[in-house]
């Protein structure tokens, strides 16, 4: 299930829905037909009857299977806002040092902004793009630029020892929520919610057999499966932070540092 997810995820949002939307309505359709061909038909006069056991059978797994909907959504939409608050207190830290590095001057202060600028740029240049991977991940030339500017940094706090506290406290914060995106990165839905989801609505799709399959009945069917088929492609699109048309941008981190310059 997970390599279908990230199959999918490369196409645009509308895409996605669309295709977990019609393939779920006909997988419905289908197994509801061959259901009702080789299990009910057979049992006509049984089933026609009034049968509160597969009533209560089909509502529980269609109940079940909104509730784990209901839990894999909330989870992956507090997840997405979480990535984008952090994203957003990141820059607003970046702009912080970059304020107080400007306003104390001197050669090294200089040079520390130059190493911060470099380090934004290899974060929005190559490590976002590190995230949005399959094996999401840090990017080395952003290890590489955030180790410059810590020096960088320790040579301005050298020379002003009543910023120093401060200036360390900024690189720490930055440090936390690089290391955060990596977090949210790789944090995504355990396979066991989508084995779940998949049992129930197999089971929910083989009981619709049990109902007369008149045009008007598949059509009802296509369009319930459907509409739940949709809610799976919202969580497969919610699942990716950094992935896909609904992703966390990183126009907040760039501009953290355009706006100064």
């Amino acid at each position: 299930m997970l390599s279908v997810i990230q199959l999918i995820a490369a196409h645009s949002d509308a895409v996605i829905l669309i295709i977990c939307g019609l393939s779920t309505a006909a997988l419905a359709v289908l197994l509801a037909s061959i259901a009702r061909r080789l299990w009910f038909a057979p049992r006509q006069d049984a089933i026609e009857e009034p049968n509160k056991l597969a009533e209560v059978v089909h509502g529980s797994l269609l109940a079940f299977s909104v509730f784990v909907l209901a839990l894999m959504l909330a989870d992956v939409r507090v997840n997405l806002g979480r990535a984008d608050d952090a994203v957003s207190r990141e820059g607003s830290y970046i702009a912080r040092l970059d304020r107080d590095l400007a306003s104390l001057g001197g050669s090294e202060a200089e040079a520390a902004r130059k190493a911060l600028r470099d380090y934004v740029g290899a974060v929005t240049r190559d490590e976002w793009h590190s995230l949005s991977t399959e094996d999401a991940g840090l990017s080395a030339s952003a290890d590489r630029a955030l180790a410059a500017l810590v020096l960088q940094v320790r040579k301005v706090a050298a020379e002003q020892p009543d910023s120093a506290s401060s200036l360390r406290g900024l690189l720490d914060r930055l440090e936390e929520y690089r290391q955060g995106r990596l977090e949210t990165a790789t944090k995504s839905v355990p396979g066991i919610f989508w084995w779940m989801i998949l049992v129930f609505l197999l089971g929910a799709m083989l009981m619709n057999g049990r109902f007369y399959l008149s045009r008007a009945a598949l059509a009802l069917i296509a369009a319930h499966m459907g509409a739940i088929g949709m809610v799976l492609g919202l969580i497969i699109v919610m699942d990716e932070p950094f992935r896909g048309e609904t992703s966390i941008s990183s126009a907040r981190v760039s501009q953290a540092i355009k706006s100064r310059q």
